[in-house]
């Protein structure tokens, strides 16, 4: 199954390719051209909203740059309700767009809270509604995602999920590839007699429970706990490709 999605892939990387380096130098010129504005005022800053939409739905890559610059101006947003929806709606494009089911996640999330800021009215609830329904369908693809209720964290409260959460991404992710790089050197050594050596798989078992530890601490919200465990399954995962040469 997994040959035959990438065959495929490759008889269409070509065009795609194109097309999404394409798309994605437009939008860097874009994010270029709106960060030497400075400060823009609610009009400027809906105008550069309506530009990002517009080339995010011409489909393509996300520019990494990207959510930086809705991170710089999200204060901006306050009680306009149309640049918080402009915004919610791109965050939420970049859901769609992103390869990776954690920063698909992490987009519809902000989606999500900068909806939540606003009195609930009938527009308001359906997007509200649907943006959760998006969320379940990722969630449901990462059952080792932290569970928690996290519209019902206060404003301070959700600063602090919110870092511990792009830091538990980025470890987590980090850890899955250290043990596929294990499982695949696993298999190659068997077929010529050899194991993995004790400290790589005790390596490997410490940095799992460290994980699972973590994930446990993010839905008690502790959350410096949560981080402090995190750096401990990073170190070990360093360890674990530093094994294999990586």
């Amino acid at each position: 199954m997994w040959l035959r999605r990438f065959s495929s892939w490759l008889l269409t990387a070509g065009l795609a390719t194109g097309w999404a380096t394409a798309q994605t130098g437009d939008l860097d010129a874009m994010l270029t051209q709106f960060q030497a504005q400075g400060r823009p005022n609610p009009q400027q800053l809906q105008q550069n909203l309506n530009q990002i939409s517009v080339g995010l739905r011409r489909g393509g890559a996300v520019d990494p740059r990207l959510r930086g610059y809705l991170g710089g101006v999200h204060g901006m947003v306050g009680g306009n309700q149309n640049l918080g929806l402009t915004m919610s709606g791109i965050y939420r494009r970049m859901g769609g767009l992103e390869n990776d089911p954690r920063m698909a996640w992490m987009n519809y999330r902000s989606s999500y809270l900068l909806l939540n800021q606003f009195p609930i009215n009938g527009q308001i609830r359906n997007e509200m509604q649907e943006i959760r329904r998006q969320v379940e369908v990722v969630e449901a693809k990462m059952p080792q995602l932290p569970k928690m209720d996290w519209a019902s964290l206060d404003a301070a409260a959700q600063k602090e999920y919110d870092e511990t959460m792009e830091r538990y991404i980025s470890v987590s992710s980090a850890a899955s590839s250290a043990e596929v790089l294990a499982e695949t050197m696993k298999r190659s050594m068997a077929q010529q007699g050899l194991a993995l050596r004790p400290e790589v798989v005790s390596g490997l078992v410490r940095m799992n429970l460290k994980l699972e530890d973590a994930k446990r601490m993010i839905e008690q919200k502790n959350f410096a706990g949560a981080k402090d465990r995190l750096g401990s399954v990073e170190a070990e995962s360093q360890k674990v490709l530093k094994a294999f040469g990586g």
